[in-house]
């Protein structure tokens, strides 16, 4: 019997998941069949609706009125013999969501018969990637040298914004410093492109293909870059004292001419006519301006970008980053007064400034939280908050931890929320250049690929905060062929707090001062030394970054005043730590498969047990070694050093290097800048951490 699945073939959108879902019904229900909406279908099995109006009046359905933009209803209705599925939806966003939901249920249940109807809308109307890209970088290392091929080839986007498009993202965004000069001839300033006409043709297919891809998957398009900033080719050619993206430092004071303005105003202009596929620009409000007032910076975007985009014969969507100098009546104010921009303008902020995986509460911004609350109070009229959640903490090691996502957007969801985008500034998701190479561990190309559970869960949870893990729990076991899902998604949950533990105990600020993975914090300053591991002594003296937390030497004040807190303590996090850990292995134990791919996987996570284990026990001995210090109790420095020695923390950092040398390579990482990152580098610190509170009665 052939299923017949009826749908608008002319909806790149639709088209796009119904490929999916034929294919998926050829494996589980044999013959299928692909019809246009305007065929004369007498029976069908699926038919695929993205019309209130064409809904009623030519199937005589009435879409449930709680769809909602990019929502869908999945409906059955039973005839005497048949049976039809009705993706219901009210735009095309929503019958290709509802589509790739029926084909994903039809995977866990076996059977269109089985499936359940539904209901589900989307959450936050912006569920973006931030992406940077490799060249005229705001970062610059190997590891960015390393993807800058790749990010060139578009059939690495055609899988990233596949997955985009299944895991429910809606927006892409691409930051660089200055990209109008790979995307456009400015025609009043043409030597400020240094291409000649081949090479930029070349790239004009480029970005035109990658924004069409990702309109055909419902993805809008973003160009987000910093302000001043011009080309090399515009310094050497109009003005030697310009500053340019690839010679100067992103940080720094500004220098503006009209002639920079100009240029500016005219490449925002041009971009937006020669690529109709972009959806819209960004502005990055900040960097080389740090001798303007924040009046005077956003005089400049309103005098360049506004100017710009009003210029242009089509509207286009804008994005404008919080400023990190806090005056959000400026901001706020010249967004709620411009009376052009589509609606809603998005505000992106920071959370947590570099470092999300910290706390679900909002508890600092880029630059200071004091006053930043003045974008949200009162309500916003025309725009919406969309917090950054950057991820500086964890490249290497898979992460999944779907309570600590759910918790997020519970905790910051409110009305003026517009979304969020997951993302890097130091990190790009393209080749995997740590992963030990010709292995059989690995299956797959991209970093992305390998994390794919990482996106998944952001991706689904930001879409439908309630689905539950049982979704993810299928997925892995659809991935591994195996019926691990519920053993290995509690394993990864139990392990992977171990980041917001760090963050929580240890403030930090921009994206080196805190690397979780590696428990390292660093500075341009400490680069190649080496000696951004973090040490017992940094653990005594650094102050929480969360105030429901107690620093080593609040904790130990209140024990020898014998005073009491609600606070959480070194001592019991680390007994939260250490009990995660084995949880976390428990949960591995109960695993019997062990194909190579799952090996692998398996072994991150039991990196992360010990990261966990470690932290433990430098917690237990900072108290320690604290009491000692305030006391003199000779007991106290040979229970630190007990603590610090294997088979205790040292013992648990041999572990984590013989785990990890197993699977991956020393690798470049933007927070070392020429030294290579690996768990073993950090073995001498380690060590030194034991000499440190041997020599303890010297230092005291």
């Amino acid at each position: 019997m052939t299923t017949t699945v009826v749908y608008h073939m002319d909806s790149s959108m639709i088209r796009f998941a119904a490929s999916k879902l034929l294919d998926t019904i050829a494996r589980f229900e044999g013959p299928v069949k692909p019809l246009d909406i305007a065929a004369n279908v007498v029976s069908t099995s699926v038919i695929i609706i993205s019309d209130r109006e064409e809904a009623a009046t030519k199937h005589g359905i009435t879409i449930d009125p709680s769809v909602a933009p990019e929502g869908f209803e999945i409906r059955k209705r039973e005839g005497h013999s048949t049976l039809t599925w009705y993706i219901l939806a009210g735009d095309e966003a929503g019958a290709m969501y509802g589509t790739l939901e029926l084909e994903e249920r039809l995977r866990a249940h076996g059977s269109l018969t089985a499936i359940p109807p539904c209901v589900m809308n989307a959450r936050f109307p912006f569920r973006a990637i931030k992406f940077n890209l490799p060249w005229s970088s705001y970062r610059r290392n190997a590891c960015f040298e390393l993807q800058k091929d790749t990010v060139r080839d578009l059939a690495f986007w055609q899988k990233f914004l596949d997955m985009m498009a299944e895991n429910r993202y809606n927006v892409l965004t691409l930051w660089n410093l200055h990209p109008f000069p790979y995307m456009i001839r400015p025609v009043h300033f043409p030597k400020a492109c240094p291409f000649n006409e081949e090479e930029l043709a070349e790239w004009k297919q480029y970005w035109t293909a990658l924004f069409r891809m990702a309109k055909e998957r419902g993805i809008e398009t973003y160009m987000v870059n910093w302000n001043i900033f011009v080309s090399e080719a515009y310094r050497e050619h109009y003005d030697p004292q310009a500053i340019s993206d690839e010679t100067f430092y992103h940080y720094g004071d500004s220098y503006s001419t009209d002639m920079i303005k100009q240029y500016t105003r005219e490449c925002v202009t041009q971009l937006i006519e020669e690529y109709p596929d972009l959806t819209g620009l960004g502005i990055s409000l900040g960097e080389r301006m740090n001798d303007m007032t924040p009046q005077s910076r956003q005089d400049w975007v309103n005098d360049v970008y506004f100017e710009g985009m009003k210029q242009a014969s089509r509207p286009v969507k804008f994005i404008h980053r919080a400023p990190f100098s806090v005056d959000p009546s400026i901001t706020r104010n010249a967004i709620e007064s411009n009376g052009f921009m589509p609606e809603p303008v998005w505000v992106e902020v920071k959370f947590n400034w570099s470092h999300a995986y910290s706390s679900s509460k909002l508890l600092l911004t880029h630059g200071g939280s004091n006053g930043m609350e003045g974008y949200w109070k009162p309500s916003p009229t025309n725009y919406k908050i969309t917090w950054m959640v950057r991820n500086e903490d964890f490249f290497t090691l898979r992460w999944a931890q779907p309570d600590f996502i759910r918790e997020h957007i519970t905790e910051n969801g409110q009305d003026y929320v517009g979304g969020y985008y997951i993302g890097s500034e130091c990190m790009i998701p393209g080749i995997d250049y740590a992963h030990l190479k010709d292995s059989d561990h690995m299956d797959w190309t991209y970093l992305f690929e390998k994390n794919w559970l990482y996106y998944m869960l952001w991706g689904r949870l930001l879409y439908e905060p309630d689905t539950p893990d049982r979704v993810f729990e299928k997925a892995i076991e659809q991935r591994h062929r195996a019926p691990i899902g519920v053993p290995l998604l509690k394993a990864y949950a139990a392990v992977c707090k171990m980041p917001m533990a760090l963050a929580s105990m240890f403030s930090f600020t921009w994206d080196f001062t805190l690397y979780a993975e590696g428990f390292m914090s660093t500075d341009e300053a400490e680069y190649d030394g080496g000696a951004s591991f973090i040490s017992l002594q940094d653990l005594l003296e650094r102050k929480t970054f969360n105030p429901e937390y107690l620093s080593v030497s609040e904790y130990v004040d209140q024990r020898l005043e014998g005073r009491t807190t609600d606070r959480i303590s070194p001592l019991k996090l680390a007994e939260t730590l250490e009990s995660d850990a084995n949880h976390g292995l428990e949960w591995l134990a109960a695993i019997k498969a062990d194909t190579p791919v799952l090996c692998c996987e398996k072994a991150d996570i039991e990196a992360w047990a010990h990261l966990n284990y470690y932290f433990a026990d430098k917690l237990r001995a900072a108290v320690s070694y604290e009491l000692y210090r305030r006391t003199g109790d000779e007991a106290e420095r040979l229970h630190a050093i007990q603590l610090l020695e294997a088979p205790h923390a040292a013992g648990h950092w041999e572990r984590l290097i013989a785990v990890t040398k197993a699977h991956y390579v020393e690798h470049p990482l933007m927070h070392l800048g020429k030294t290579p990152f690996s768990w073993e580098l950090y073995r001498p610190q380690v060590l030194e951490d034991i000499a440190f509170v041997h020599a303890g009665d010297n230092q005291t």
